[in-house]
């Protein structure tokens, strides 16, 4: 049972009914989080319904009691719209199974060749900025027109198709149609909702599961349907984060693909966690990798501007090669060429860079810092300094030994042998004799 469909079963209750076990026992019938969240939405149905806090809490005591003996049980003889429920055929569930030689075996079938299968679910995620929606209008807008897309080979054609997008994040009459218009879309071949329009608030109810998009996909066929972002999607007290939340909730896209060869492309953010690659990397809900039959990732290259776009899995097909490509001032795509460089590879590049950019910015920040003082300062006093300043204690330390190396600064100490202070000073303001190389210091 969806949420939704809990929150019409208690619209559908009256006063008389509203506090009955049986709403209670639905409430139940899900995990914690969920079940607390439908008592919330039972509260405010009783409340509205002229109910109580005292008799909700009456009511919700005796649940609960009820619940301990194992006696808080759903309706087995009607649905959640309080319909008889007819009991279940089993000469109907055993003809649903079959030996396997009744089976036909299929080749896989591609929407867009060894990227994005047909009828299957292919993910897209990126850093916010890379061109994620650049790029998913460049595929709605070939497809609808019979044109090659940024990810077909060179020479490949194919029929015009219909296709769809849904979109809660850009605006379709100021930005969308636009970026269509230029990339050469047709129109005609192009559906989706109009969530401006909604004044009575139906496709608020628009979500992963939901009857609504069955229908809509059911009605339309569409051969690609674009979800951006995934988070507008996802039922509102589905958590993404929960294991296995993502692959029941995201299952009706599976069926309804096979049923409609309707392939669905899920736009998602990725993680900028330290070290993250692969899996790891896509934000909120790693089952959206797992329930995807091909993901795509995209990010920036150490080229200025130069974008790239690795095919991260693909269960039907060996990995494609990663598409190097830029986006030009009308937010089109452009190729550049291609290499076997994976997103890892990209991410690990991008750390170097940024440890490294950030180790020579440390340097002259010590020599700086130093030449300021006359020369030389206690080395306590630089490392809190330098944490005043954003440098973490690791990125001092390499500085640091980088600069001794290169003979630029020296260690050194005072005090007598009880109240010893290290300091740090330029190599050519030396004033004393500087430690040997091996000497070890706590710097």
């Amino acid at each position: 049972m969806t949420d939704e469909n809990y929150e019409k079963y208690l619209r559908g209750l009256t006063a008389e009914n509203v506090l009955s076990m049986d709403s209670f026992a639905l409430a139940y019938a899900a995990p914690d989080a969920i079940a607390a969240a439908r008592r919330l939405m039972l509260a405010d149905r009783a409340g509205a319904l002229g109910k109580s806090l005292d008799e909700f809490n009456a009511a919700h005591g005796e649940a609960l009691e009820l619940r301990r003996a194992d006696k808080l049980i759903a309706p087995a003889d009607r649905d959640v719209f309080g319909r008889a429920r007819a009991a279940p055929d089993k000469s109907i569930i055993i003809s649903r199974f079959k030996t396997l030689d009744e089976f036909e075996e299929q080749e896989a079938a591609w929407l867009v060749p060894g990227w994005i299968p047909q009828g299957q679910i292919t993910l897209l995620a990126a850093d916010g900025g890379v061109g994620k929606t650049s790029l998913w209008v460049n595929i709605v807008a070939n497809l609808s027109a019979g044109r090659p897309c940024v990810l077909d080979p060179p020479g490949y054609t194919r029929e015009p198709l219909r296709v769809a997008f849904m979109t809660t994040e850009d605006s379709i009459r100021q930005k969308l149609k636009k970026k269509l218009r230029i990339a050469g879309a047709n129109m005609q071949n192009i559906i989706a909702p109009d969530f401006l329009g909604d004044t009575t608030g139906v496709l608020r109810a628009f979500k992963f599961g939901s009857e609504e998009m069955a229908a809509a996909i059911r009605y339309f066929r569409p051969a690609l349907c674009v979800f951006d972002p995934v988070q507008g999607f996802v039922p509102p007290l589905i958590n993404m984060g929960s294991r296995n939340a993502m692959r029941d909730c995201t299952a009706p896209l599976i069926t309804l693909g096979e049923e409609c060869n309707t392939t669905s492309l899920i736009v998602s953010h990725t993680n900028k966690r330290k070290g993250a690659s692969g899996r790891d990397r896509i934000a909120d809900s790693a089952d959206l990798w797992d329930v995807s039959r091909s993901v795509i990732m995209a990010g920036y290259t150490e080229e200025q501007g130069a974008r790239y776009l690795s095919n991260e899995k693909n269960n039907y097909a060996p990995l494609h090669e990663t598409l190097l490509f830029s986006i030009d001032a009308d937010g089109q795509i452009i190729k550049e060429g291609t290499t076997w460089k994976r997103d890892r590879d990209f991410m690990q590049a991008a750390a170097d860079f940024k440890g490294n950019s950030k180790r020579e910015d440390c340097k002259e920040w010590i020599l700086h810092e130093l030449d300021e003082a006359g020369g030389s300062v206690p080395s306590k006093y630089l490392s809190d300094k330098a944490r005043a300043e954003g440098y973490s204690a690791d990125v001092l330390r390499r500085a640091k030994d980088e600069l001794k190396k290169r003979r630029e600064i020296h260690y050194y100490q005072t005090g007598s042998t009880k109240a010893k202070t290290w300091h740090v000073g330029l190599t050519s303001c030396n004033e004393f004799e500087e430690l040997p190389p091996d000497t070890e210091t706590p710097f």
